[in-house]
């Protein structure tokens, strides 16, 4: 059973600057006093930790440590803003992050790693990479389009993208109003200066490079309990198309499972604390000890 009535000052938020590759990284933590499980999120195109600012406390409550890295050139990480490096810095990135994650809370806790929009496919992207070797226990796709640039672009035009070079700026048009239908987090998305909401086009050269670690699978991966999870609906994603791609990424292991809302960022909506409820019980019930 999920504690709910947890005292405020149980939670500590703390930021850990990791460095990498000449960067600094910013790993946000959000942690009980007793930690049943860990989420480690990662965060989509132009949101940061600071969008979990409510959503933190709330798992630390349900006894869940959330780890939340700033991606390079995101948030307060350091790194060139509107740039996303190439596929092996990318993966070095999140590698180096939650093996610290690990080794915080060490092997006997139980472990989720959970990406939201294009969060998700830099997931998916790190579970086929050979580098990748840190024990998680389960997996969440939130409201992500897995493929999406396969899905959307034909083979000459995925050639022509993959030997982009170009530093010129590509608006990715995302509105505040498709995240969520809530005008104070509209005004916040809006006027959030962290934000990233555009691209270089040679870092969509790069989502395209991420799309086919999965797409194009070199290993298989571990038999661990697989969710894709939304809203109804999604203003961003096509639902049926992305099913298609975690059903088969996750060789028909996987769980599909909706919430009531219509919009596509689930923690600024009325179904917030059914999503954190429900990702904190799945978390800790993956626990390695727990015998059934």
């Amino acid at each position: 059973m999920i504690d709910t009535k947890r005292p405020p000052e149980d939670v500590r938020r703390e930021i850990v600057m990791l460095p990498h590759d000449g960067e600094e990284l910013a790993l946000h933590i959000w942690r009980p006093q007793e930690i049943k499980g860990a989420i480690f999120y990662f965060h989509g195109l132009q949101s940061h930790a600071g969008w979990l600012w409510e959503v933190g406390p709330q798992f630390a409550d349900n006894g869940i440590a959330l780890f939340v890295l700033d991606r390079r050139g995101s948030g307060i990480s350091t790194g060139a803003r509107s740039e996303i490096p190439g596929v092996e810095t990318v993966i070095a990135d999140y590698v180096t992050a939650i093996e610290h994650t690990r080794r915080t809370i060490g092997d006997g806790v139980p472990l989720s790693l959970f990406g939201h929009c294009l969060g998700g496919s830099f997931l998916a992207a790190l579970l086929h990479h050979p580098d990748f070797t840190t024990r998680y226990d389960s997996a969440v796709f939130c409201s992500t389009w897995l493929g999406r640039l396969h899905a959307l672009l034909g083979e000459e035009e995925r050639a022509a993208l993959a030997a982009e070079q170009s530093e010129e700026l590509w608006d990715a048009g995302l509105k505040a109003t498709d995240f969520t239908d809530n005008p104070g987090y509209q005004h916040f998305i809006d006027t959030d200066v962290l934000a990233v909401r555009e691209l270089t086009r040679r870092s969509r050269a790069t989502l395209l490079g991420l799309e086919r670690l999965y797409l194009e699978p070199q290993r298989e991966l571990p038999v661990v309990p697989y969710v894709f999870a939304s809203g109804l609906t999604d203003p961003i994603v096509n639902l049926d198309a992305t099913h298609r791609v975690f059903t088969e990424m996750v060789s028909g292991r996987g769980t599909i499972i909706k919430f009531p809302t219509a919009e596509h960022y689930l923690f600024y909506t009325e179904a917030r604390r059914s999503v954190v409820d429900w990702a904190s019980a799945f978390a800790i019930l993956q626990d390695p000890d727990r015998h059934v």
